[in-house]
C-alpha cells in the first residue's frame, strides 16, 4: 500500500513544469478538441515529409574540404552520379553471350534517362591516316581465329584490362551516365528499373547476371529501405508497446491510456518535422520508434501511479491529480536528460547527425507535451467504474504483484550485502570500461546502403574483380588564363596522373592522359589531335574529366570499400605525393577529394567527438539530478550506473570485434538519455518513501518494489520500440537496434542491482536523505 503521506506538499524539483498536466483537467473535452485540430494539421505535415537519400550528407561540414567535393557534383555532373552494370559470366567472351552483350549496351542507350555509355565495347584500335579509330569489336563478329584475335586485342587493349574487363574474362563492367533532368522528371525508381529490364531481357536468355550499382542505385536503395523502415517500426513498435499495456493493465481504458499519448507524439513529432522541412534519412528513420518508446516509457509511468490510487479506492480525479503530482516532476526530468542526449549530437561536424539531434530535441519536447498535457485529461473521459477496479482483482494484478515480488527479492538481498555488490559493481564497471576504451573508430560506405539488395554485391564484385568502385579524384584548377591545350595544364595533369597510378597504386586511372597515351601508342600525340579527338567524344564523357569552362579537370582512380581506417593512409600518400606537384606550380589549386576521401579523413575524427560528448553527458546528467533533487549524494550514486550501460555495451561491442561506428555512438548517447529515466523515477519515489521512513533499507525496498514493475516493463518496450530496427535492411540501423537493447538491458541491470547497492553502502558512510 501506498502511504498518503507521500502525497504532501513538496518542493518541486521540475520547476513545477508538471502542473501543465492539470491544464486540461478543467477543460477535458475542450482539451480533446485541441487534440483533434493538432492531430489534423500534423497529419498534414506527414505528407511533406520527403526522403534524404544522400551519401555524403553524414560528412557535410562547414569546411573548404567539403565545398570541394560539392564543386565537383556541380562542375563534372558525370563523376559522382555513374550507374554500374556489372555482367557476370563464365562465358561472356564466347560469340553469342558478345553479341548478347552488344545488344544490351545499344539497347541502354535508346533507353530514357541514360545520357551515354562506356564499356569494353566502347574501346577503339589506331587512328588511321584520316583520323579514324575503328572499335575493335565491328558491328558484324566474325567466326574462328578472327573472333579469337578480336577477342585477344579487347583483353591486351589498356582501356578495357582491369577497366572494363576482369583478367579472368568472365566479368565486365558498363559505366552509365544518367540525364538527372529525365531522373527528375520520371524518377530514379523508374529509370532504375528500366536499365535492369532491358538487361534482363537480352542476358538472361544466354545464361549471363547482370547487377546494377554506383551512387543513384545505392540512393534508391536507401530511400526504398527507409519508406519501408518506417512502416515496420510503426506497426510492430505499436504492436508490441500495446500488447505490453494490454497484459499488464487487461483493461482497454488503461491500455488507450498509456498507448494513445505516445502515438500522438509520433504523430506530432513527424508532422512538425514534415512542415519544418526535415527530410528522412537513415538516422531520422528511427525518430518513429525513439518518440514512441519515449512516450510509453513515461506513460506508463503515469499510468501504473494511476492504477495503483484507483486499487487503493481513489476518484479517477484524484489519481490522475495524484500521478500528475508525484510522477510529473520525474516525467520533466527524464525528458530533460533525454533532451541532453540529443542537443550533445549538435556538437558534430557532421550536417547529417546535427540534423538528428535537432529533430530529436524537438521530438523530445513533442512526446513531454503529449504525455503531461494529453494523458490527464483522456484519463478522466476513458476510465470508467474506477469503484469496481477498487474491489477487483484480475491476473494482470497478479503479474504486476509478481513483478514487485520479484524486485524485492533482489532488493533485499543486494541491501544485506551492499559491500559485495557495490565491489561487483565497481569491477564490472572497470573490466567494461576498459574494454570499451579498446575500441576505434571504423566506418565503411557500406554501413550507409541496405545490404540485402544487388547494389552492395556487384560492388563487392567490383571490388574483388576490378579495382574497385569507389572513385577518388585529384582536382586541378588554374586561373592564369592558360588554355587547357597548353604545355603547363598538360604537364600538371600527366603528372598528377602518374602519382595517382603508381605512387598511390591506384587503378582504373582516368583523365585527359588517357586519351594522351593512346595517340601516343597509335604514334600521333600532337596537341591539335588531342583536341580533336576530345571535342569527338560525347559530352558525357568529355565531362567527367573536363569543365565546361576548361579551367579544371579531374584525374580518377578507383578504390575498394574497404573500412576508412585503411583508405586513409591511401588518402594521405596521395597527398603527400602531390606537395611536390604543388610547389613545382603553385598558380594551380591541386586537391584530393571525392567520397571516399572525404569519408576517411573525416569519420574517425567525427566519431571520436561523438565519443567523447558520452562522458560529458554523463556527469552533466549526474550534476542535474543532483541540482534537481538538491542532493549531492543523488549526484555521486547516479555516476556508475548511468555511465555502466554504455561501457557494458562498449565491451559487447568489443567481444564481438567490432568498433565505434556512427550508429553505435549515436545509439549510446540517445540511449543513455532514455535508460536514465529510470534512475530519476527510483529517486523521485526514494525521495518520498525517504520522510516516512527513517531505515534506508526499508525506504529502498519501498521504493523499488512502487516504481520498480513499471521500469521492468518500460525497459522491455524501450528495447523492443528500438530494437525492432534489427529487421531493417540498412547495416547501420540494425546496429542501432542491437546497441539500444544491449544498452537497455545493461541500464536494467545497473537499477535494479548495482545503484540500491551502491546507496545502502554510501548511506552507511553518508547519512544523507535524496530529498
Amino acid at each position: 500500500m501506498m502511504d498518503a503521506s507521500v502525497d504532501a506538499p513538496r518542493r518541486s524539483f521540475a520547476f513545477g513544469l508538471e502542473r501543465l498536466g492539470l491544464i486540461g483537467l478543467g477543460a477535458p473535452r475542450l482539451t480533446v478538441v485541441l487534440i483533434l485540430i493538432l492531430s489534423a494539421l500534423a497529419g498534414w505535415g506527414l505528407t511533406l515529409l520527403r526522403v534524404d537519400d544522400s551519401l555524403s550528407e553524414l560528412f557535410r561540414t562547414d569546411t573548404e574540404e567539403f565545398r570541394r567535393y560539392e564543386e565537383i557534383d556541380r562542375r563534372f555532373p558525370s563523376s559522382e552520379y555513374d550507374v554500374l552494370v556489372v555482367v557476370e559470366g563464365k562465358d561472356l567472351l564466347r560469340k553469342p553471350q558478345l553479341e548478347a552483350f552488344r545488344r544490351a549496351i545499344v539497347d541502354l542507350q535508346l533507353t530514357d534517362g541514360v545520357d551515354g555509355l562506356i564499356s569494353m565495347l566502347s574501346a577503339r584500335g589506331k587512328p588511321d591516316a584520316t583520323g579514324y579509330a575503328p572499335p575493335i569489336v565491328p558491328d558484324d563478329l566474325p567466326d574462328g581465329p578472327e573472333y579469337d584475335t578480336i577477342i585477344q586485342q579487347m583483353r591486351d587493349n589498356d582501356i578495357v584490362k582491369g577497366k572494363f574487363l576482369s583478367p579472368d574474362g568472365e566479368l565486365a563492367l558498363a559505366v552509365i551516365a544518367l540525364d538527372r533532368k529525365v531522373v527528375a522528371k520520371e524518377g530514379a525508381k523508374t529509370v532504375i528499373g528500366n536499365i535492369a529490364k532491358q538487361l534482363a531481357d537480352e542476358l538472361k536468355p544466354v545464361g549471363l547476371k547482370s547487377h546494377l550499382t554506383g551512387a543513384p542505385v545505392m540512393q534508391l536503395e536507401i530511400r526504398n529501405a527507409v519508406e519501408r523502415d518506417q512502416v515496420v517500426y510503426n506497426g510492430l513498435g505499436l504492436l508490441f508497446g500495446a500488447t505490453i499495456a494490454v497484459i499488464f493493465f487487461k483493461r482497454v481504458s488503461l491500455m488507450l491510456l498509456a498507448a494513445l499519448p505516445p502515438v500522438l507524439a509520433v504523430l506530432w513529432s513527424l508532422g512538425l518535422l514534415g512542415w519544418l522541412g526535415f527530410r528522412l534519412n537513415l538516422f531520422l528513420n528511427v525518430m518513429t520508434p525513439l518518440v514512441m518508446v519515449m512516450g510509453f516509457a513515461d506513460s506508463m509511468q503515469v499510468v501504473s501511479a494511476i492504477r495503483i490510487r484507483l486499487r487503493e479506492g481513489d476518484s479517477k480525479a484524484q489519481a490522475v491529480r495524484f500521478a500528475v503530482r508525484i510522477v510529473g516532476p520525474a516525467c520533466v526530468l527524464a525528458h530533460g536528460t533525454a533532451l541532453l542526449s540529443f542537443l550533445a549530437l549538435l556538437l558534430s561536424q557532421s550536417g547529417l547527425i546535427r540534423t538528428f539531434g535537432m529533430a530529436g530535441a524537438l521530438s523530445v519536447c513533442i512526446s513531454f507535451i503529449a504525455v503531461i498535457l494529453v494523458l490527464p485529461p483522456l484519463g478522466l473521459i476513458l476510465i470508467r467504474n474506477e469503484g469496481r477496479l477498487a474491489r477487483d482483482r484480475t491476473p494482470a494484478d497478479g503479474l504486476m504483484d509478481g513483478l514487485g515480488n520479484l524486485v524485492g527479492w533482489i532488493v533485499d538481498r543486494v541491501v544485506r550485502w551492499p559491500f559485495m555488490t557495490t565491489l561487483v559493481a565497481l569491477v564490472t564497471f572497470a573490466a567494461c570500461g576498459w574494454a570499451y576504451l579498446q575500441l576505434e573508430p571504423r566506418y565503411r560506405l557500406a554501413d550507409q546502403v541496405p545490404d540485402r539488395e544487388q547494389a552492395l554485391g556487384a560492388t563487392g564484385r567490383i571490388d574483388e574483380k576490378l579495382t574497385g568502385a569507389n572513385p577518388v579524384h585529384i582536382m586541378i584548377e588554374w586561373k592564369t588564363g592558360e588554355g587547357l591545350f597548353t604545355p603547363g595544364p598538360l604537364e600538371v595533369i600527366a603528372k598528377a596522373h602518374e602519382i595517382l597510378e603508381k605512387q598511390a597504386g591506384l587503378g582504373n586511372v582516368w583523365s585527359l592522359q588517357s586519351l594522351r597515351r593512346w595517340l601516343s601508342e597509335a604514334g600521333d600525340d600532337r596537341i591539335e589531335t588531342v583536341q580533336k579527338f576530345v571535342k569527338l567524344l560525347p559530352e558525357h564523357l568529355v565531362r567527367r574529366f573536363i569543365a565546361k569552362e576548361q579551367d579544371a579537370v579531374l584525374v580518377t582512380g578507383r578504390l575498394p570499400d574497404v573500412d576508412s581506417s585503411r583508405i586513409l593512409p591511401v588518402v594521405e600518400k596521395i597527398d603527400h605525393a602531390l606537395d611536390g606537384l604543388r610547389q613545382q606550380y603553385p598558380a594551380y589549386t591541386i586537391s584530393v577529394t571525392g567520397l571516399p576521401a572525404i569519408a576517411a579523413r573525416n569519420s574517425a575524427r567525427m566519431i571520436r567527438q561523438l565519443n567523447e560528448a558520452l562522458p560529458i553527458c554523463v556527469a552533466f546528467a549526474a550534476l542535474l539530478l543532483g541540482v534537481a533533487f538538491r542532493s549531492p549524494f543523488v549526484g555521486l550514486v547516479s555516476l556508475v550506473p548511468g555511465l555502466f550501460p554504455v561501457v557494458a555495451s562498449g565491451a559487447l561491442i568489443w567481444a564481438v570485434g567490432g568498433g565505434l561506428e556512427f550508429a553505435s555512438v549515436v545509439a549510446l548517447l540517445v540511449v543513455f538519455g532514455l535508460a536514465i529515466d529510470s534512475l530519476i523515477h527510483f529517486f523521485n519515489r526514494l525521495s518520498l518513501e525517504e520522510r516516512i521512513e527513517p531505515r534506508a533499507d526499508v525506504a529502498i525496498r519501498r521504493a523499488r518494489v512502487l516504481v520498480g514493475p513499471a521500469i521492468i516493463l518500460t525497459t522491455l518496450v524501450l528495447a523492443f520500440g528500438l530494437g525492432v530496427t534489427i529487421f531493417s535492411d540498412l547495416p547501420s540501423l540494425r546496429l542501432f537496434g542491437a546497441i539500444c537493447g544491449a544498452t537497455l538491458i545493461a541500464s536494467l541491470l545497473a537499477d535494479l542491482v548495482f545503484l540500491p547497492g551502491i546507496i545502502m553502502l554510501v548511506r552507511k558512510i553518508w547519512r544523507h536523505r535524496v530529498a
